[in-house]
């Protein structure tokens, strides 16, 4: 089913306020996908027209990519990450299940600690 126009309108705008934060293109493409339903195309599309929209609307935007995350942020991601692991667990999002476990091996070597999940 194609989209209306108010709804690429409201993706791309989803888009803008992601990229807006410093997030890269792949990952505010998987949240596209995830969130609408969208497939890959159609959301590295969505995000690279919000990109480009931003650049016209103020060509002074120069936001950096995702901060060097800090040991006091650690815990806190490593919290977001196992509520997510649940989610995708209820959901039988395989994907993002395997995904989130990598991440949250990665946040939990951050640290020194070398525990499997």
């Amino acid at each position: 089913m194609k989209r209306s126009n108010e709804q690429k309108a409201a993706h791309q705008q989803h888009a803008k306020r992601l990229l807006d934060l410093g997030l890269r293109k792949a990952d505010v493409s998987s949240t596209l996908q995830r969130k609408y339903n969208l497939s890959r195309a159609t959301a590295y599309r969505d995000v690279d027209e919000a990109d480009q929209s931003r650049e016209i609307e103020d060509h002074k935007i120069d936001a950096d990519p995702v901060p060097m995350i800090s040991l006091e942020d650690r815990d806190a991601l490593m919290r977001m990450t196992r509520q997510m692991l649940i989610d995708a667990y209820t959901d039988g999002n395989v994907q993002d299940y395997a995904r989130l476990i990598r991440e949250y091996e990665r946040l939990a070597r951050m640290g020194g600690l070398s525990q499997k999940f």
